[in-house]
């Protein structure tokens, strides 16, 4: 018998089935990977490497008891899928509260009736808040933060073994929901310096109206507003990154130190 066959034991086959399920609700929820419309077999593909790279180090550690049926397998799977998803959703809090402020900014720039496809939600979604996925996706990978992601997920085999339950223990709980309160913060950070300009924005054509009634204060107002707004995501574009750098280098610390 081949060397390579000696490994196919069901032990070994459980075991990478079941690193393999982490990983599956790491990229469900993760950012990029549940960011844009990925082809699933592309997902899978790159799933089973990644698990096949993890597989021989997770299996080393021992250690591990073999489920004895099928429901404590489907139990197991269950927990793993967890693990997985919830270290994928909270380096995502950013990304939802990047399209919060997106949406926030397209309706203080009139620009709420403009609104495309999301690949990601199959919904429709504003404009700026494409921009900003976009700007916050490429930050994502300038930081290296895919690779402290899968350094989490990696470590998180050691904190919490297969077959653990602690995904579901109180302080992992209370750390999770803490985290996703921060995705409103991130949110207003983001859009409240052009909201504030936009408001002044909204006083002076107001003023405006009152002082010339006979304009058609409607029709100016949208392209002025327009016309500062992308003036204003302009000239903050750079010191949104450097904010959206900071934060997204703070989950992904929250996240080594929550499940690793």
């Amino acid at each position: 018998m081949p060397e390579i066959l000696k490994l196919l034991t069901p032990t070994n086959i459980i075991i990478f089935i079941l690193v393999l399920t982490r990983l599956s609700g790491m990229f469900s929820s993760a950012p990029f990977f549940s960011t844009f419309n990925m082809p699933r077999q592309i997902k899978v593909l790159f799933a089973c490497s990644v698990a096949f790279i993890i597989y021989p180090m997770v299996a080393a550690k021992g250690g591990f008891v073999v489920p004895t049926s099928m429901p404590q397998l489907f139990v197991l799977l269950c927990f793993e899928f967890a693990i997985g998803f919830l270290i994928g959703f909270v380096a995502n809090i950013v990304f939802y509260g990047v399209r919060i402020a997106g949406s926030l900014l397209s309706i203080q720039m009139s620009l709420s009736m403009s609104e495309i496809l999301d690949p990601a939600t199959g919904e429709s979604s504003p404009i700026v808040s494409n921009i900003y996925i976009y700007l916050a996706t490429m930050v994502f990978f300038a930081i290296n933060a895919h690779n402290w992601l899968f350094e989490s997920v990696y470590y998180s085999f050691s904190a919490m073994p297969m077959g653990s339950f602690a995904v579901f223990e109180g302080p992992v709980v209370a750390n999770v929901i803490m985290l996703s309160a921060q995705m409103f913060k991130i949110a207003f950070g983001i859009a409240m310096p052009i909201v504030a300009i936009m408001l002044t924005c909204d006083i002076l054509l107001g003023m405006m109206a009152k002082m010339m009634p006979q304009m058609n204060i409607f029709m100016v107002s949208i392209p002025v507003k327009v016309g500062v707004g992308i003036t204003l995501l302009l000239v903050f574009l750079a010191s949104t990154a450097g904010y959206m750098q900071d934060v997204m280098g703070e989950f992904i610390k929250n996240i080594i130190e929550i499940f690793t």
